[in-house]
């Protein structure tokens, strides 16, 4: 979804076809908590690309620079790179896939 109006507008749906609950759930800082062992494994399942895994891994692991020298990156995806949503997306579809498992339905 691209804004939270049809978010809202799809949890409505799901209250009048008798669902008891709905979760707002904000996750903080998600792209900052951006586990970068979980995701290079989930990436690696689903495709073993040794050339581009280790590329990523290597963007990963860069560092920021802020008023200062060089920080090493241990966790999480540089924000405003137009690859932060995709890769973070691939970490919360893990979630996504276990609230489905356990008869939940999402809306994100």
């Amino acid at each position: 979804m691209r804004s939270a109006h049809p978010a809202l507008y799809q949890s409505q749906s799901e209250v009048i076809e008798g669902r008891q609950w709905v979760v707002d759930l904000d996750f903080d800082s998600v792209f900052d908590r951006v586990n970068h062992d979980r995701l290079m494994h989930k990436l690696k399942e689903d495709r073993d690309d040794t050339v581009r895994l280790r590329l990523l891994n290597r963007y990963l692991k860069a560092g920021i620079e802020s008023n200062g020298p060089v920080e090493k990156t241990q966790e999480g995806v540089p924000q405003g790179s137009p690859l932060s949503p995709l890769l973070s997306n691939i970490v919360l579809n893990e979630l996504d896939w276990e609230l489905e498992r356990r008869g939940h339905t999402l809306v994100r």
